[in-house]
């Protein structure tokens, strides 16, 4: 049962990836601008037809895009991303050094916002009607309705500009290599930006689903049997944490997302900061390997939190997964 759910997933997964890259690179296509322009460098005004056409010849930019895409995807299946326009360097190469970035950044983030929503939503849930649930249920909706980056200007501003305490971008002291005291002085501001940007509406949804519990028949009868507060409350945690969990795995994408903004905001060098520089210069083998290595780490993302759900829920446990 285990290896046919295994199974099944990794072939969803698979589906999924081909889906998003075959959108994706008919989406680039389809968009104003010409590939060619892009190989040609920093004089793309002055291309002639006859110049175009001969770098369209040379990297199969005239062929149907339907034939582009099949080269493509074969050639990325053997990890050959092909060469940035840009650089003239190997994608895999561009990707593999800004991914380990953007995983601390998302990694931090996700932590920080898992920890501090599973304190605050409990809290608030078990005290229900009390004045930190509904300042909670106001700060979500707040923290959630504010955009990344003008909170991102708001802190630089702050914390950067008049306080002095942290650097507003970059990654490293550029006077040199501060160690990992320096890189974790840098990237305070984009984690406060996205932890507040999320911890808000997670902490909200465990609020909810801990009411709900707390509402529940088995709560009321375990109260009037004395069965001890502590014991509820960690049997309450329990059995809210299962949808809790469901809603992280949704929304692992939205973290890569908002690190999107953030890491142009602030100067941060990962796969965010190198997306948005490759559609500035129709890099389009960059963004088509950003887009797939990004889709990779999603589904990795969500299959763990499948195999986390499977240890918390003993009805899956059983032989119940579908």
């Amino acid at each position: 049962m285990i290896a046919k759910w295994i199974g099944k997933r990794v072939i969803l997964g698979t589906i999924v990836l081909i889906i998003v890259s075959f959108l994706s690179f008919f989406i680039m296509h389809a968009a104003p601008g010409n590939p060619a322009a892009a190989y040609y460098g920093g004089n793309a005004q002055t291309l002639t037809l006859a110049e175009q056409e001969r770098i369209e010849k040379a990297f199969g930019l005239d062929r149907p895009v339907l034939l582009q895409y099949g080269t493509w995807l074969s050639e990325a299946v053997k990890g050959n991303l092909g060469i940035s326009a840009k650089e003239g360097r190997p994608v895999i190469t561009i990707l593999l050094e800004r991914l380990p970035n953007t995983l601390q950044l998302v990694a931090l983030t996700l932590f920080i916002v898992t920890i501090v929503s599973t304190w605050l939503g409990l809290r608030a849930g078990m005290k229900e009607g009390s004045l930190l649930d509904r300042g909670l249920s106001i700060f979500s909706i707040a923290s959630s309705a504010i955009p990344p980056f003008w909170l991102g200007i708001v802190c630089i501003i702050i914390f950067s500009l008049q306080l002095g305490w942290f650097p507003s971008s970059g990654m490293n002291d550029v006077r040199g290599n501060g160690g990992w005291l320096d890189r974790l002085n840098h990237i305070v501001l984009p984690l406060i930006v996205l932890v507040i940007s999320h911890v808000g509406i997670f902490a909200r949804f465990l609020q909810d689903s801990v009411k709900a519990e707390n509402r529940s028949y088995y709560v009321q009868v375990a109260r009037a049997n004395g069965v001890p507060e502590r014991q509820i409350r960690n049997l309450i945690l329990r059995n809210s944490v299962i949808p809790y969990i469901n809603y992280i795995g949704v929304t692992i994408p939205s973290f890569f997302g908002g690190s999107i903004v953030v890491e142009t905001l602030f100067g941060w060098s990962g796969l965010g900061s190198l997306l948005v520089k490759s559609v500035m210069v129709k890099d389009f083998p960059v963004l088509m390997g950003a887009i797939l290595i990004i889709g990779v780490v999603v589904v990795i993302c969500l299959f763990v939190i499948d195999v986390l759900m499977i240890c918390i829920n003993p009805r899956l446990r059983r032989g119940e997964i579908v």
